[in-house]
């Protein structure tokens, strides 16, 4: 089955309907969110409703998630975060409000994992250096494990028994071979609010006949993204930083 792997989408609606555009061109029969659905941008009630409305959807929730349902202290955020939380808060509609509720915080299925920080401590933990896939090999059992929450697009491969960790960043088009008997961690990067100085957004087709995995970067409208957060009276920072990609 062909799977669009989305990330951090962050009430990015221009942003999520590029890269669902882009992925179900590929042929995308499925859909694996890794939380963080909402938060910083202006459309959360519109992302979750595209969301919600994918056909063979699977999703956990992320940090921004938990603090809009009140799961999570908003003083760990920084002051434009928790700007962008208590926005949400006051717009967010019951029915997506029940929705956001009922998404676990990580999914095992037979091909890959789920989860949105670490497989260890989905909510908080980052998954970006060598130790810490070390760390948390032992916390999932089927690979690959898709991750979110740095909003960086990276993987990290180890053949078992323990063996050298093949890693670094994803470039656009690259395609990650999955062989059997390997622990691997995919970041598909932020659909919503990239970070790594490339504004387009990041996601991936998982092929889990194949077993590989291919990052896309997807042009979107950036300015019609940055008019809405400041319509929404969101931080001006919230709006600049999409153009940067940071």
């Amino acid at each position: 089955m062909l799977w669009g792997v989305l990330s951090d989408i962050h009430s990015n609606l221009e942003a999520l309907e590029a890269a669902v555009d882009r992925l179900a061109s590929q042929g995308a029969e499925g859909w694996l969110c890794c939380g963080d659905i909402v938060g910083y941008g202006a459309e959360p009630n519109p992302v979750l409703d595209r969301l919600r409305g994918l056909k063979n959807i699977q999703a956990v929730r992320g940090n921004h998630d938990l603090a809009v349902l009140g799961r999570m202290d908003i003083a760990w955020f920084n002051e434009a975060a928790r700007a962008a939380v208590e926005y949400t808060q006051s717009t967010i509609t019951a029915e997506n409000l029940a929705w956001l509720k009922e998404l676990p915080p990580r999914v095992d299925a037979p091909t890959f994992t789920l989860v949105h920080g670490s497989p260890r401590n989905p909510a908080e933990e980052y998954l970006v250096t060598v130790q810490q896939f070390h760390d948390n090999c032992s916390y999932f059992k089927t690979s690959p494990c898709f991750v979110g929450h740095s909003h960086l697009p990276m993987a990290f491969l180890m053949s078992e028994p323990v063996s050298y960790v093949d890693h670094g960043p994803l470039t656009p088009g690259q395609v990650i071979p999955i062989p059997e008997h390997t622990r691997i961690v995919i970041n598909p990067g932020s659909v919503g609010q990239p970070r790594d100085h490339e504004p387009r957004a990041s996601c991936g087709l998982y092929d889990d006949g194949a077993r590989t995995f291919t990052l896309n970067r997807v042009k979107y409208d950036v300015d019609a993204v940055q008019k809405k957060i400041r319509s929404a009276g969101l931080p001006e920072f919230l709006a600049l930083r999409l153009a940067y990609g940071q």
